[in-house]
């Protein structure tokens, strides 16, 4: 009979400890600070929240879950004038600025446009732009990189016919491209002789005399002129300009070398990059081009 009382009286162990870990966890989180949302922003898009752990203020951005952002950002390169203006157009606004760098003394030349830029009184967020720096023409860059270079006459036959389309004929007083092109071709047929005599002509040109047969004193005759014009673009896409050059020549060991010097490629420079600014102005329409740059 005692066993029997004992058994009916005997506690299950899990009894014991249910209890009081319920009340443990239950006081846990009663005690503890709770994750709580402090500020919603008026789109509902950002989130304060304070963190139990650390107590610490965290922000949640969920604009990336968005089906757009709340404002346009972005900087954007472009390679030619026609697409950078046609970019400017489609996202001007009123507040709206493009700006232009330009350096008179290295030619340097960039246009930016800050499309969300400051207004009167209104701050604006400068974080759309569009910019757009103009290439030097392949034109350009070649006839620069040959500039006081000295040719054997071999190479400046082999220069002049390959950009023969870039002499300018219609120079009042210089020499056409068909005229430059027999002086290359008379230049390859009087390679390595040597030079005899020198006469200056009227036309501006010089007449040089070649030794063809020293065994027969036999002699050839070539007209060289001192001056010629190019027509290139400076910028890739622009209009041609016309610049002069000038002729030269020096004897080594009865050979000739020629080499020519661009007349102040450097005004031609500064002319090409004040044309494209006025263009780009014209082209930019009521948004204002300013001289200088934005941070």
């Amino acid at each position: 009979m005692l066993a029997k009382h004992e058994t009916h009286h005997m506690t299950d162990p899990t009894l014991l400890t249910a209890e009081p870990v319920r009340n443990i966890a239950q006081t846990l989180a009663d005690v503890l600070p709770q994750a709580e949302i402090l500020h919603v922003s008026d789109t509902g898009d950002v989130l304060q929240i304070a963190v139990p752990k650390t107590c610490e203020l965290r922000t949640i951005d969920l604009e990336s879950l968005g089906v757009a952002p709340r404002r346009m950002a972005g900087a954007a390169t472009f390679s030619t004038a026609e697409s950078w203006l046609a970019y400017v157009a489609r996202h001007a606004t009123a507040h709206t600025v493009a700006w232009c760098e330009f350096n008179p003394q290295t030619f340097a030349l960039a246009f930016t446009a800050t499309l969300d830029d400051h207004a009167p009184g209104v701050p604006g967020w400068r974080a759309h732009t569009a910019r757009f720096r103009p290439d030097m023409s392949a034109e350009w860059k070649a006839w620069k990189s040959q500039d006081r270079q000295a040719l054997t006459q071999l190479a400046f036959a082999e220069w002049l016919q390959e950009h023969e389309d870039d002499i300018n004929s219609s120079a009042a007083g210089l020499p056409t491209s068909l005229q430059m092109h027999q002086m290359a071709t008379e230049f390859v047929a009087n390679e390595e002789r040597t030079l005899k005599s020198t006469v200056r002509l009227q036309s501006g040109g010089v007449r040089l005399t070649y030794i063809a047969d020293p065994d027969s004193g036999t002699t050839e005759t070539m007209q060289m002129f001192e001056r010629f014009a190019i027509g290139i673009p400076v910028f890739h896409g622009g209009s041609a300009w016309s610049i002069t050059a000038r002729l030269k020549y020096s004897l080594e060991r009865g050979a000739v070398r020629f080499r020519f010097e661009l007349v102040r490629p450097d005004r031609v420079h500064q002319g090409a990059a004040e044309e494209l600014i006025s263009q780009i102005r014209a082209g930019l329409g009521s948004v204002p081009l300013l001289m200088g740059s934005a941070s």
